[in-house]
Order: structure tokens, then C-alpha cells, then sequence
């Protein structure tokens, strides 16, 4: 019994002489490394931070990351948002960096015209380079809640953050811990932290909306561990909007891309990641080799273009339908037909002066966006661009015998490498607000054959003008008179004029 006791004291002398030396604090059984005399440096971006932008290493409590209030400050150098500071002594190998300044504004291009702060949580044992970026802001507070509500440890909590952030955005495995990430490395974790970093900013709005955005999403995955699905959404439907051209003949993304080129050559391809995020939010599942041309519905309901319809294009990325990879003019049964439908931007509201003003003013930018601009029939002879008219009634007809009749033709005219007609239903202008029916259902087109006659109710000479239908059971041929209107307002597929 004697030498029982006495080898347990000997262990146990041995386990806190161990725990007395070297640089460790408190006992070894919590794992808490003093961190002495160390240099830190890293980049700060959002785009990157200025020159002159404050840097602070807060000291932390190895078990419960409180600060203790002791702390170490520099400046950021360059207007590549790299920092040192050297000489850094903590308790702990936990630390919270934080930046606070101006930075570069990806979407503008400009620098920003206030000033925002970001985080990181970090363990400085295996490493003196530490980062700050959005993913690092977004974890921090997961980690610290999760450690200070939760009980978890310092490690288990940042992995089980590391993970529930990169799940929130999609597109995010395996890659590097955020505070090793740049948006300027060529590693897909370059490429990934940059396009969340354009998808947070979303547009050039104030500082302040920026900040009172990211501190909403920041409070919501420190307390969830996710982002809310409805704001899933929103950032998805921006974000496929942001690849669309708009009048400059550049998107969003484009011009992201070239601000970014203005001031670093290096950019990683973040554009695929941000394709992947909204398809992924929509529920399109993978574009690739194998379902190429395929067309999917968008099936998030909290999005504006829910149920509208998607192509993989062959660089294995999915569009709208009428935004589809090298769309040009096509050539069916002899003549060269537009490759959608005429777009909102090709309105002359000097020209089109209807009972009912032009639809690009009704049906707002979801509608111009997905299906094009939506005519009346008598603004339809004045709808096709300069260099194109509206087809005959002879030309649709051949272009339904190409496909070898109506049944046929329905299946032929969705094709996405063909004529591809987008399902934008119709507006019914009889009411005191028009609305839009038959979405999803049908698509309508103008044509510029006309017939007139008397009318069946009144004395009077009236004047009808065609057009074709396309339904999942067919194509047919209807005309609609000038006087009641029906069936309202629809689309316009341009012909070229030879």
C-alpha cells in the first residue's frame, strides 16, 4: 500500500513540474501556451484595407477568450492591406485581430467613402501569419458564443464554425482555414473568399448599409451557425443578376473584374463560385459535360424568379435561358431569326404612346429581365430594333413545318439551341391594374400580318393582327383586333431583315 502511495506521488510530482516549465500557462490539461516576444503580420481585406487602417491584436483568456484588456496596435502599410506588429507577448494562444478603415470598393472601384470594422479569432501556437476577411468576421462571433454560451473548447468550436460557414455559402470544402485565405491567391480559397466578399457588398450602397448588412448576418450565424434562408435568397438573386450585361455590354461581375485587375494582375476565377452559390440556392444541382443545354426551374420559393427556367451552358454554368452561353441569331427554315425576345433597353418611350403605356413600365425589372419587353398590338409594328422587323404569318408558319408540325414545333421551339422561347405568358390590360397571366404556361409573339374588316359588334372598319402561341401541347395562330385588346400585351421575336 506504502509504495502504491508513493508512486502515485511521484507521478504526480512529475505531471506539475512538467506544467511549471516552458511557455505554457495554467496547466497543461487545459492547453493554454503563452505566446512571447512573436511578430504578426498578415493582409486585411474586404477589398483590401488602406494604408493607415488601424490593426489590434487583443490579448484573450485561454478558457473563456474574454479579453483581458491588454493589447497590441499597428497600421496598415500599403493599400494592399498587409500589417506587422512585432513584439507580441500574450497569456494565451488566442487572440482577436481587428481592423478598422477605409478600404477599396471591389463594385465601385473606388475607395470606400467610410469606414468598417472586421474580426478574427485566431490560435497563434503554429503560426505568426493571420489574415482578416469577411469569413473570419462571420466566424469569430460563432466562435466566441459558441465557447462562451455553449462550453465547447476553443478548437471544437472553430471547427464546428470553420464548417457551418463554409456549408452557408455552398461552395466551400477541404479548402484553408480563413485567416490563411487572400483574395488574391491563385488557390481556389483565393477564388472562393473573393467572390464572398463581392457577394456580402452587393452593390456600391453606403458604408453604413454594408455594415448594418454584415453585422445582421454576423449576429444571425454567431446564434445559428447558418444564415437565414430568405436572405439565402435575396444574395442569389443578386448574384445571378450580376452576371447579366447591362447597357455598357459588361455585367456586374465584368467590371468587378477588371476594378480588381486596376489593382492587383493576379485575380483568381471567384466568378464560378458565385455562379455555384445561386444555382446552388436555387436548387439546380451540377452543370457539367453530362447535362449540357439541360433546363431546370429555379425551386427556391423565397426567390423573385422562382420557377423560371435555367440552362448549363458548356462552360458549366447555368443562365437564364435567354442569357444562355453564345447566344446569337439563328437560322431556321431560311430565315435568321433573333436569339430572344425583344429586350426592355430597345424601348422608345417617345415612340410608344398606347392607352396603356409600354410594359416595361408595368411588369418592373423581374419580367424585363427573364422574358424581355411586352407589347400591344399596334406597338408592336414600331418593337423590333433597327435592322430586324416582326416575322409574317408565312414565316412562322414554315418555321412550324421545319419542326415538323404543331406537336413537334412545341418541343423544337423550347429547344435552347434552337428558337427558345421563354414561357412569359401575357398581360391582361382590361382591369384598372394589368396583370400578367399564363407565366410558365405559354408564350405569345407579334407578327406583323394584319387583316382587316368590319367589326361583329359596331359599324366600323377594324384591324387585326396575328400571332403565334407556344404551349407544351402545341403551336397555334390566333389574331387580336386593335379595339378590345385581347389577348393584351405579349412578347416580340424579331426577324432579321434581309
Amino acid at each position: 500500500m506504502k509504495k502504491m502511495i508513493l508512486f502515485f506521488l511521484l507521478a504526480l510530482g512529475i505531471l506539475l513540474l512538467a506544467c511549471s516549465g516552458g511557455d505554457v500557462a495554467g496547466g497543461a490539461s487545459d492547453g493554454v501556451v503563452a505566446i512571447k516576444n512573436r511578430e504578426i503580420a498578415g493582409v486585411t481585406q474586404k477589398g483590401p484595407f488602406l494604408m493607415g487602417s488601424s490593426v489590434t491584436i487583443q490579448e484573450l483568456d485561454g478558457q473563456t477568450l474574454v479579453q483581458t484588456g491588454k493589447s497590441f496596435k499597428a497600421f496598415v502599410k500599403s493599400n494592399q492591406g498587409d500589417f506587422a506588429i512585432k513584439g507580441v507577448s500574450l497569456v494565451s494562444q488566442y487572440a482577436l485581430l481587428e481592423v478598422e478603415g477605409y478600404f477599396r470598393n471591389e463594385i465601385t472601384g473606388k475607395n470606400s467613402d467610410g469606414m468598417i470594422q472586421l474580426n478574427a479569432l485566431t490560435d497563434l501556437r503554429k503560426r505568426d501569419h493571420v489574415n482578416v476577411n469577411l469569413l473570419t468576421h462571420l466566424e469569430s462571433g460563432r466562435i466566441l458564443n459558441l465557447v462562451q454560451k455553449y462550453g465547447l473548447s476553443v478548437d471544437v468550436a472553430k471547427k464546428q464554425a470553420e464548417q457551418e460557414l463554409f456549408s452557408s455559402f455552398g461552395f466551400m470544402s477541404g479548402i484553408a482555414a480563413p485567416e490563411d485565405m487572400d483574395l488574391f491567391s491563385n488557390k481556389d480559397d483565393g477564388a472562393m473568399l473573393l467572390a464572398v466578399s463581392v457577394l456580402m457588398l452587393q452593390d456600391s450602397s453606403s458604408e453604413a448599409d454594408f455594415s448594418e448588412r454584415m453585422s445582421m448576418a454576423a449576429f444571425a450565424f454567431a446564434e445559428n451557425g447558418f444564415l437565414p434562408k430568405s436572405d439565402g435568397a435575396k444574395l442569389a438573386d443578386w448574384a445571378m443578376l450580376s452576371e447579366i450585361a447591362d447597357d455598357s455590354d459588361l455585367s456586374l461581375l465584368q467590371k468587378v473584374r477588371k476594378n480588381l485587375e486596376s489593382w492587383n494582375k493576379d485575380v483568381p476565377p471567384f466568378e464560378a463560385y458565385i455562379n455555384l452559390f445561386w444555382s446552388n440556392e436555387y436548387g439546380l444541382g451540377v452543370c457539367s459535360d453530362e447535362n449540357f443545354h439541360e433546363v431546370r426551374p429555379n425551386l427556391n420559393e423565397n426567390s423573385l424568379y422562382y420557377l423560371d427556367e435555367f440552362v448549363c451552358n458548356s462552360n458549366h454554368r447555368w443562365s437564364l435561358i435567354a442569357y444562355r452561353e453564345n447566344a446569337g441569331d439563328i437560322n431556321i427554315a431560311g430565315v435568321t431569326w433573333a436569339a430572344k425576345n425583344v429586350s426592355c433597353e430597345n424601348l422608345n418611350f417617345e415612340t410608344f404612346r398606347g392607352f396603356y403605356v409600354p410594359e416595361v413600365v408595368l411588369m418592373g425589372k423581374k419580367q424585363c429581365i427573364v422574358y424581355g419587353a411586352y407589347f400591344s398590338a399596334d406597338e408592336a409594328s414600331n418593337a423590333c430594333p433597327e435592322g430586324y422587323r416582326l416575322p409574317t404569318l408565312e414565316e412562322v408558319q414554315a418555321l412550324v413545318d421545319y419542326y415538323g408540325g404543331s406537336e413537334n414545333a412545341a418541343v423544337g421551339l423550347r429547344s435552347v439551341d434552337g428558337f427558345a422561347a421563354v414561357m412569359g405568358g401575357y398581360v391582361d390590360p382590361r382591369y384598372i391594374q394589368p396583370s400578367f397571366s399564363g407565366v410558365h404556361e405559354t408564350a405569345l409573339f407579334w407578327t406583323s400580318t394584319t387583316k382587316t374588316g368590319p367589326d361583329s359588334i359596331f359599324d366600323v372598319t377594324i384591324t387585326e393582327r396575328y400571332f403565334f402561341m407556344v404551349d407544351p401541347n402545341g403551336v397555334s395562330i390566333g389574331s387580336s383586333n386593335f379595339r378590345d385588346r385581347s389577348p393584351g400585351i405579349i412578347s416580340v421575336r424579331c426577324v432579321k431583315d434581309l
